[in-house]
Formats: structure tokens, sequence, C-alpha cells
């Protein structure tokens, strides 16, 4: 307890640099640990990078459209397939009436539909693309379906794409290097201040290495509590709580060395 006191007490001291410590990492450690979660976050976002052209697809309520929508995953070509909510499949039966110029209320309407979006990839030959709809249509039968028109992605999504596969490849690689470059600064400076009070504590309470101690007793208690965040919420990652460790053991190894008293 000696040694976590210690650890506080050097915070209450300074803090804004053990706030800033005690802050930055619990972020690094939390996602260290939770590295793989994040990896699966990011990637997940990205499926759409390669969507394209897509089109709607009405059917009957007694079809069993999750065993059409994994057909249709089967096909090459099919990015993907989303099933739609009702408020989507209202909007889509609104669309056809007005198309259609009948004069008609959805509320007319039996929405005993299924609606799926079928998404196709990006540089997918309308060819192809006429052929899944064909495939479609055979399946389900022409009497039980409606197809609405192929529309192809916007600029603006073309664009969101682009970025976001910049971003991908180097951003989150220049992110993590950079908020880890900010930790260690903001470690060093935290780690020297604990060295300095370490100094009188070794020259008049006869103890050793008290700066190595206190550094690695706070510092593996946020390492603990990071770990129980992680266990709790999150997805821990094996390789990622190592690193996390060896960040901590690095730190921390900067108290070791003669003191000396630093005005």
């Amino acid at each position: 307890m000696f040694y976590l006191n210690n650890f506080i007490q050097n915070i209450k001291r300074h803090p804004l640099w053990g706030g800033m410590y005690l802050l930055a990492t619990l972020v690094l450690l939390i996602s260290a640990m939770n590295f793989t979660t994040l990896e699966s976050v990011v990637f997940k976002s990205s499926r759409n990078l390669n969507s394209g052209p897509y089109f709607h697809a009405l059917i009957s309520g007694a079809e069993n459209h999750k065993r059409i929508s994994r057909k249709l995953l089967e096909l090459p070509g099919v990015h993907r397939v989303e099933i739609l909510g009702e408020n989507e499949i209202q909007a889509q039966v609104s669309s056809v009436l007005s198309n259609l110029n009948l004069d008609m209320k959805i509320e007319d309407i039996d929405l005993n539909y299924a609606g799926l979006k079928v998404v196709l990839n990006r540089n997918l030959q309308l060819r192809s693309q006429e052929l899944i709809r064909d495939y479609l249509v055979r399946l389900v039968g022409e009497s039980k379906l409606t197809l609405g028109a192929i529309k192809a992605i916007t600029k603006a999504e073309k664009l969101k794409n682009q970025l976001f596969s910049q971003f991908r490849e180097w951003g989150v690689t220049v992110v993590s290097l950079g908020f880890i470059i900010i930790w260690a600064l903001v470690g060093i400076v935290f780690s020297t201040l604990v060295r300095k009070s370490s100094y009188i504590i070794e020259h008049f309470q006869r103890r050793k290495k008290v700066g190595l101690k206190v550094m690695l007793t706070g510092s593996l208690l946020l390492f603990v509590s990071s770990l129980l965040i992680t266990l709790l919420v999150g997805q821990l990652s094996l390789i990622g709580m190592l690193v996390g460790g060896v960040f901590i053991l690095a730190i921390s190894s900067l108290q070791v060395g003669k003191l000396q008293w630093q005005e």
C-alpha cells in the first residue's frame, strides 16, 4: 500500500501530468486489450467499400425470404443482401405506385411482403447484373416478385468509400503511433516527477528502488483495471494484453538507475 499511496500522492501533487498519464494509460491499455474488437469494427465498417449498384425486391410474405437471401449470396457478383424493415418496404411500395401513376394509397394495399436490398459488386458488368435479376425471378416466381430499378451509387458515396479506404490503410496506423508517442512523452515527464520524489524517500527512509516500485505498482493497478473492464464489456486480445504489459514495463524501467537530486 505504501507504493500505491505514493503513486496517488504524485498524481495529486502533479494533477496535470498525473491526470494525463492516468487517462492516456487507461486508453492505451483498453485499446490494446480490445484490439481484436476494434479491428473487427473497422473492417465491418469497410464492408461497403466494394459495394456497387443495387436494386430492391419485394417478395411475397409466403416465401422464405431468408432462404432466398442465402441463395443470392451464393452468386458471384452479389456483394451483400439486406432484409428491409417495414418502413423501408412502405417507401419502396410508395415509389412503385408513384412510378405507375396509380391513384391508390398505401393504406389500401396488403403489405404482406418481405423486402430485400441486393447490393452488387462495384465493377459488375450490366449483363451480369441482369443475369442476377433473372435468376431471382426464376427463383421466386414472377407473380410473387416486384423488382425495382438498378441504382448506381452516388458520387458522394464513391468519394466516401475512397476516403475511408485510405484511412483504413494508413489512418489507423498513423493515429495509433501518434497516440503511443504522446503517451510515451507524458509517461516520461510523469516518471521523472516520480523519480524526483523517490530520491528523498530512498535517502531518508532507507528504501531501495522506490521510484521503480511506485511506477510498477500504480501502472499495474491501471493494467488490472483495464483487464477487468475488457473482460466485462469487451473481447480480450492476448497479444494486445502482452503489448500493453510491455508498455508498462518500458515506462517503469525509466526508474532504473542511480538517483541524483535535481533542483
